[in-house]
């Protein structure tokens, strides 16, 4: 027997292809997929939802961050008349 960790939940069944693209949409390794499906299915109603593309550019400057290519504000703003 299937022990469900939520309360009315229920077993679902999926294509590998489908799993496979539900991980890497997940925001964080630690989402489960019933998270990740009602995310995406209020991104359908939430025209402000961030895009694809939004995501990818917020990705990428973490990762700067992390790495330590960043640089001062101030600098950057002198640099720039600002």
């Amino acid at each position: 027997m299937v022990q469900h960790l939520e309360t009315g939940s229920v077993p679902l069944r999926i294509r590998k292809e489908t799993k496979g693209s539900l991980t890497k949409f997940r925001t964080h390794s630690r989402e489960s997929y019933n998270e990740g499906i009602n995310r995406l299915r209020e991104s359908q109603r939430d025209p402000q939802m961030v895009s694809e593309e939004a995501l990818q550019a917020i990705e990428e400057g973490l990762a700067d961050i992390r790495n330590k290519k960043t640089r001062d504000l101030n600098a950057c703003c002198d640099e720039n008349g600002i």
